[in-house]
């Protein structure tokens, strides 16, 4: 499918990708356009549209949502007749509904054009209830788009599923610490609130046991306590607060694997989930009767209602949303204002852009992920401006951008990805710079294949910014030449490009020559791959100093 903006009169057979509102009526989304549509459109005063060509290998909107379908539906699933874009996905029984949110999220990446919503999982649903929505945003996708999504779903059992709500016996532990009222009113609360929140999805606690808070006892009481039941339920006398803590440490004695170790929620982390051959042990938050907790509600029912429980049940966002909190007087009263320790009002803001979108074709392969001292070369480069005074970082990925992504996933920074990347690194700088922040006075230009710059040669380069001068550019130099990397000036982004191997001759430095300033480093510091031979010296582990001494 083409799509584009027409004349008017050349839209004739073209189809519409919105509904069109007219005095007549409305041209809906998906319609084809005919003649007597042209003049209608042309009295409304519309002289250009844009709409979509067809090919032979196209599939309408309608069609392809009935070929999607009925691979994510599954067992006591149905579906409505697509309609317009979307598909209304509905339980043909009263049942749990069951789906992973981690799958759905890798089907929404799989195409732009295909979106799938669902109910949040393991909740009751009745017969007739809306538990998804599917749907296809153009009014036709390529059929080459639905066969490969169709292959990615081909190693999995469908995402959506109506489970019988099977009644669950459950047993509880009190591992006891104070072994006092107080304790034991603790207690009390917490399983009044685990009976209102779970009795519903079919659990029943049908037995008690207790013991005394301590790594032996509790892995004793467990281990016997899973032999008898499927669903052992921890309710601790003190929280969980470290990995090694009294009842972790217990867990790690007996259970074949601890699926969930904690959860980012700040007044109640420690809920931990594990599993011992066909039982599930639940560790429940300390704090799980005084505090609000979705996050573990959620995973809970996860546990309780999936025959089989793995880490990838229990990934989440790792931010759990405040309720509307109030300072108290004394708090109030006692605030600190952060010193950030960076900068006084004379030190410069210098940003950072890491060029890693680019082929690198005289490399032959993907030279920034070849592994450099046990990491990808393109880290090298990252973790030197992530160390510097340079803030924020962005990264510019582009060819093979989800493998280099996931290396950067754990790090704060901002990735940028650039579609355009074969056009050239120009396209990379301007993604780039376009981005930095305005309160930013400049920014400096890193490729990603000079494994050996170095956090202090950065700051050197921030430490030459006059941040009293408006228009500067810092450049690397090594034995009379330009190099990279180079910080430009805000007032410079227009202009600014890497220092080439000709940079002396490149017109942009030629011109503005009055106000570069050099900073001089060593030989290995301006070190870049380029060539096979370039790897190969890296891969080796060869001494540096000692290749560019020569």
């Amino acid at each position: 499918m083409r799509t584009g903006e027409f004349d008017i009169n050349r839209a004739d057979g073209k189809i519409l990708l919105n509904d069109i509102r007219l005095d007549t009526g409305v041209l809906t989304r998906g319609h084809k356009l005919t003649k007597e549509d042209i003049l209608y459109l042309k009295m409304a005063g519309v002289k250009k549209i844009t709409v979509a060509e067809t090919g032979v290998a196209d599939l309408s909107a309608e069609n392809a949502l009935s070929n999607l379908a009925p691979r994510i539906c599954g067992q006591n699933i149905v579906y409505t007749a697509p309609k317009r874009n979307l598909c209304k996905i509905v339980a043909e029984r009263d049942g749990i509904f069951v789906c992973q949110e981690n799958r759905i999220a890798k089907f929404n990446r799989m195409s732009e054009r295909v979106a799938l919503n669902t109910v949040s999982p393991y909740q009751n649903v009745r017969k007739g209830d809306i538990v998804a929505v599917l749907s296809v945003f153009p009014p036709a996708v390529e059929e080459d788009l639905l066969e490969e999504i169709d292959f990615k779903l081909s190693g999995n059992q469908p995402l959506l599923n109506i489970e019988e709500a099977r009644t669950e016996q459950a047993a509880v532990i009190y591992t006891k610490f104070y072994d006092d009222a107080a304790e034991t009113a603790h207690f009390s609360a917490i399983v009044r609130k685990m009976v209102k929140s779970y009795t519903p999805l079919g659990l029943e606690f049908t037995a008690e046991y207790s013991c005394p808070h301590t790594v032996d006892d509790i892995a004793e009481t467990v281990a016997h306590v899973a032999g008898r039941h499927r669903i052992v339920m921890i309710v601790p006398g003190l929280p969980a607060s470290h990995p090694d803590d009294t009842a972790a440490a217990a867990l790690k004695t007996i259970v074949d694997s601890i699926v969930c170790d904690h959860i980012p929620q700040t007044d109640a982390p420690d809920l931990m989930i594990a599993v011992k051959r066909n039982a599930k042990i639940i560790h429940m938050p300390y704090n799980y009767d005084k505090v609000s907790s979705p996050l573990t509600d959620k995973f809970v029912r996860i546990a309780a209602k999936k025959e089989k429980i793995n880490q990838t049940d229990f990934v989440c966002d790792q931010n759990i949303v405040l309720d509307q909190a109030v300072l108290s007087e004394t708090e109030e009263a006692s605030l600190i204002v952060p010193d950030h320790g960076k900068k006084n009002g004379k030190d410069p803001s210098i940003a950072a852009v890491i060029l890693a979108a680019g082929i690198g074709m005289r490399a032959r392969r993907n030279k920034l992920l070849v592994q450099v001292d046990g990491k990808p070369l393109f880290m090298k480069a990252v973790e030197a401006a992530v160390k510097s005074k340079a803030s924020p970082i962005f990264v510019i990925t582009g060819y093979d951008a989800e493998s280099l992504e996931e290396h950067l996933e754990n790090i704060d920074i901002n990735i940028l990805r650039n579609h355009d990347y074969a056009s050239g690194v120009k396209t990379s700088i301007r993604l780039g710079l376009k981005s930095v922040p305005s309160s930013c006075d400049g920014a400096l230009l890193i490729p990603a294949d000079m494994p050996n710059v170095t956090s202090e040669h950065i700051n050197r380069l921030i430490t030459a910014f006059d941040k009293e001068k408006e228009r500067q550019l810092i450049v690397t130099a090594c034995e009379g030449r330009k190099h990279n990397p180079v910080l430009w000036s805000r007032e410079l982004y227009s202009l600014a490009d890497l220092a080439p191997e000709d940079s002396h001759l490149r017109q942009v430095f030629l011109e503005h020559s009055d106000y570069i300033n050099l900073v001089e480093t060593k030989p290995e510091i301006c070190f870049d791959v380029n060539f096979p031979s370039d790897l190969e010296f890296l891969t080796k582990n060869e001494d540096v100093n000692q290749k560019f001494s020569k």
